[in-house]
């Protein structure tokens, strides 16, 4: 993992990486954390965590749209239900978790539906990252949440249609593998 984190940093350094160091050693950190056994179902936010309950219904395919990529590891990370990613005085995110895709591609994440950052026009969204087995890491497009006011006339293309069951909102989140997104 330092190997995996000193190549990051070298590329961030060379300009090669759009993302910043910060954002590379939180990465880092977090992957540090990731639990030994991944479980196709996990949950982010505890359930104290003030907010709206969220469940996200994931799955992930293969290029061709339809194959299921099992064993693909996912990373998620988000902010609080007021927009940010970590209390005053630490660093780094707060509310992420790692699932574990099944046979059939799929993942579910239990959390709360993330805030926009505050004093900003950013629609609320989760991040992802995946790999998996012949599958090199990389990010995913956000997941955001249809009906967001801050939604771009682009990305309210893509965005999730949420429904409420229960008091806990779902969205269903697809992933078609590509070779964007790797760093």
């Amino acid at each position: 993992m330092r190997m995996v984190a000193t190549a990051l940093l070298l590329l961030v350094t060379a300009g090669l990486l759009a993302q910043d160091r910060d954002w590379v050693r939180m990465w880092d950190e977090a992957q540090r954390g990731r639990p030994r056994t991944v479980p196709s179902t996990a949950r982010i936010a505890p359930p104290s965590e003030p907010g709206t309950p969220l469940v996200v219904h994931g799955r992930i395919v293969g290029r061709d749209g339809k194959t299921p990529a099992a064993n693909v590891i996912v990373f998620a990370y988000h902010t609080d239900a007021t927009g940010v990613y970590h209390r005053r005085g630490a660093r780094g995110w707060r509310l992420r978790g790692w699932a574990k895709t099944d046979a059939a591609g799929r993942f579910v994440l239990q959390t709360i539906r993330p805030a926009p950052y505050p004093d900003n026009r950013v629609a609320a969204h989760i991040h992802f990252t995946i790999e998996g087995p012949a599958l090199p890491r990389r990010w995913t497009r956000d997941l955001q949440f249809a009906g967001d006011p801050f939604l771009t006339e682009r990305e309210r293309g893509t965005a999730a249609k949420v429904t409420t069951r229960g008091g806990v909102q779902h969205v269903n989140y697809l992933v078609r593998i590509t070779d964007e997104g790797r760093f």
